[in-house]
């Protein structure tokens, strides 16, 4: 505080009106400090918004206050009060006397009194037997001191005495009369000094300060968290676009029509999650940038206040800190989101060509993480909308004999939401990772070599349905006990792991613990192992597949997963609930552990043999 003053040594917070900016006066542009931001406006900006009204709105963060007295009810801000003298001594511009009735221009100040005197009350104040000891410094002396120097009359409005004492129970700064009168300690007001009660409240505001920081670096965070959001977002649309166009451009004229209804769609599905995640940036940024404002402003202004100033600064300042610490932003749920094209029926396109094409929103929500899952990994639960594809003649197969029937609904693999570490083609996905990597669009599932299929299986009504999964590999090097070499996967809650999935139906491919140097097949429900198959040596070289159906029956609530190269039932899963779709999730292993593909068969491309056929007729 030892710098000289001048018009740029205050800062424009302290000099200028935010609203009009125009530089604050003791006339129309009076600063006036509001309860909410903590902040001065000036008394014109502030009777315009209040158009005469008694409820006004914070010009700055709209908060409603209720002023019977109007505008002037609000206090001064009197420390950019002092400024102003200050300024207007150094400029020379004029300042009437305090103590003068015909109001003459000063030249001095008292610095006992802090009183501004012109050359007749300088007189008097020199003659008169109290203040003639007191010091005065001319106006011209003063423009060559700091403004910290300018003496501000701290004075009790009703006794005209000096304020020495501060009430805890009122919270307000009093004279030696107050103390006796309106704040005895008597009748139960807690009196200190000036001193005490400011270094008592200047520890609590701080320690509010530092919290305030605190929020202010979290909500940074958000703020950098949630522009990634709406990067990813943008990326994802862009992706989407992509997709769809390299799909539609290939096909006859017909189909313009269709590809002008998905893209409507994708914008309508894209403005929805954008406005979300839009509404919770611009709640985070307002939020932190009106806690930002009111910290900047609070030190700037408590820099230049002496001890009085500073606690009553402190004060009326202290409810509106707690409040603001209280508040909180608009928060979204998910922590990642985007939306995606989903090529599905393309196959059959000639046939399906009414309902080719899918756009919808990808979110990933925080969930239950399993107690082997390391903290430091994602977990989180996918939610794909709308969850099921609108229903195209053609497309299926029906198995049937008499009044039995198995209906084969075509499934693919869902590129948009696969993991970037592995080659998706329709049906068939391998381990090898893509010469360009895809984008990571928000829709893409983090875990390792994960994917998912572009639609769920719904089972309604008692039906059974049916797909299979066709599964190769070699082994470049011999699996760990307990690591996987494959899985796939039938869940209601599929989730974006960083190992395996952990509820529903799992079959997979193991280092077993139990056979040694054998690859096993495990089947699991809920976690629960149910069956353990040696299929493989576990050894570099060794080679395996596997051809498994997966057949879900709405009828007995039971799934069966078969071998069709033997024609025999592994295991049968019972007491499951089709109360919701089931997703098929498939893991492949590192493809410096072993080369491997995953190929669905569904639709019109599953054919069985007639024992097989025979075989799940009579299940």
């Amino acid at each position: 505080m030892s710098e000289l003053a001048s018009v740029n040594a205050i800062k424009d917070v302290l000099r200028e009106c935010p609203i009009c900016t125009e530089h604050f006066d003791d006339d129309s542009h009076m600063p006036r400090r509001m309860p909410c931001c903590v902040q001065s406006i000036c008394e014109s900006c502030l009777e315009t918004y209040c158009k005469g009204r008694q409820i006004i709105p914070c010009p700055l963060c709209r908060h409603q206050h209720n002023l019977p007295g109007g505008v002037k009810s609000l206090p001064k801000e009197r420390l950019i009060l002092k400024f102003l003298e200050h300024l207007k001594v150094q400029k020379g511009i004029r300042l009437p006397c305090t103590d003068c009735p015909d109001n003459e221009a000063a030249t001095v100040q008292c610095m006992n009194c802090g009183l501004f005197l012109c050359s007749i009350c300088l007189n008097a104040h020199t003659r008169n037997k109290v203040t003639r000891k007191h010091r005065t410094v001319t106006f011209e002396e003063m423009k060559g001191l700091p403004r910290e120097s300018l003496e501000f009359r701290h004075q009790c409005f009703k006794h005209e005495l000096p304020l020495q004492f501060y009430c805890y129970t009122c919270r307000l700064v009093i004279c030696v009369s107050c103390t006796v009168l309106e704040h005895d300690k008597g009748n139960g007001h807690n009196v200190v000094s000036i001193t005490a009660a400011h270094h008592d409240i200047a520890h609590a505001t701080d320690d509010t300060l530092v919290k305030l920081d605190e929020k202010v670096e979290k909500l940074s965070g958000t703020e950098a968290d949630l522009k990634q959001k709406l990067v990813e977002l943008e990326l994802s649309k862009k992706a989407a676009k992509d997709s769809l166009d390299k799909r539609f451009d290939k096909i006859l004229k017909e189909v313009q029509d269709r590809r002008r209804i998905l893209l409507s769609h994708l914008e309508d599905v894209y403005s929805n999650s954008f406005k979300l995640t839009n509404e919770a940036l611009e709640s985070t940024k307002q939020l932190r940038n009106r806690v930002k404002s009111s910290l900047d402003y609070t030190r700037q202004i408590r820099s230049r206040a002496d001890q009085t100033e500073d606690l009553q600064i402190m004060t009326s300042s202290a409810a509106s800190f707690t409040k603001m610490l209280q508040e909180s932003h608009i928060e979204i749920q998910y922590t990642r989101t985007g939306v995606g094209f989903v090529p599905a029926n393309m196959t059959h396109l000639s046939s399906a060509i009414q309902g080719a094409g899918l756009i919808r929103s990808v979110a990933y929500f925080p969930t239950h993480r399993p107690v082997y899952v390391p903290g430091a990994d994602g977990y989180n639960a996918i939610t794909l909308t709308p969850a099921e594809f609108q229903k195209v003649d053609d497309v299926g197969k029906t198995i049937s004999s008499g009044d039995k029937a198995i209906s084969c609904p075509l499934l693919e693999w869902d590129c948009s939401t696969a993991s970037d570490d592995i080659t998706v083609s329709d049906t068939l996905v391998t381990n090898e990772k893509p010469k360009t990597p895809p984008q990571d669009t928000g829709c893409r599932i983090r875990s390792w070599r994960r994917l998912l299929t572009s639609r769920p299986l719904v089972i309604r009504g008692g039906s059974r349905e049916m797909f299979l999964v066709k599964v190769s590999f070699s082994l470049k090097q011999v699996t760990e006990k307990r690591s996987m070499v494959f899985e796939t996967a039938m869940t209601a809650n599929p989730a974006d792991t960083c190992w395996n999935q952990s509820t529903g139906l799992s079959v997979r491919i193991i280092g077993c613990p139990k056979h040694k140097h054998k690859l096993c097949l495990w089947v699991r429900f809920d976690g629960k192992l149910l069956v353990d198959i040696p299929i493989a040596c576990n050894q570099i070289g060794e080679a395996g597949a596997l051809h498994l159906g997966f057949l879900l029956d709405g009828r007995s609530s039971k799934v069966y997963v078969v071998d069709l190269d033997n024609t025999t039932v592994i295991q049968s899963v019972t007491e499951i609930v089709f109360d919701r779709p089931f997703w098929v999730m498939a893991y492949l292993d590192a493809s410096q552990d072993s080369n491997m593909t995953c190929e669905l068969v569904s639709g019109h491309n599953l054919t069985l043999s007639e024992g097989m056929t025979q075989l799940l007729l009579s299940l």
